[in-house]
């Protein structure tokens, strides 16, 4: 191939890709991606699962009904208004469009699943670590 169609054509190739993905940055497009990213990451699946948690606190006798009365009582439409606030508020267009590709991914959604697990496993350690960092903190100075 000639070299200057061989250049012509990466070119092209470069420019189409950019402009394949190329969305402007406006409040709309947040909006949407965000919207799309929560059909594959609903925030009720979420609280169902923190409550379920939650729950393995309680005598295996009442497990159910604080399943079913915590999770009757969280107001899923003021958690998921304020996240998609949020999201939509920190993150561009182009973020928030790597995490729906991201999440498109059976992979991906497996993953997501599982981190419930290891934020429950690494949460007290950080609770550990975080009181411990302020005793020594507010302990007085060594003279």
């Amino acid at each position: 191939m000639n070299p200057f169609l061989r250049r012509l054509a990466l070119a092209l190739v470069v420019c189409s890709h950019g402009f394949a993905f190329a969305q402007a940055d406006t409040p709309e497009a947040r909006s949407r991606l965000v919207d799309e990213y929560f059909t594959y990451t609903p925030l009720k699946k979420i609280v169902d699962d923190m409550a379920r948690e939650m729950a393995r606190q309680v005598p295996e006798a009442r497990r159910q009904q604080y399943i079913d009365t915590l999770t009757k009582n969280v107001r899923i439409d003021v958690l998921e208004a304020a996240a998609k606030q949020s999201l939509a508020k920190h993150l561009t267009a182009a973020e928030l469009r790597v995490f729906v590709e991201f999440m498109r991914q059976p992979e991906a959604q497996s993953a997501m699943d599982k981190m419930k697990f290891y934020m429950s496993d690494l949460t007290p350690v950080v609770q550990r670590e975080l009181a411990r960092a302020i005793q020594i903190t507010n302990a007085p100075a060594k003279q």
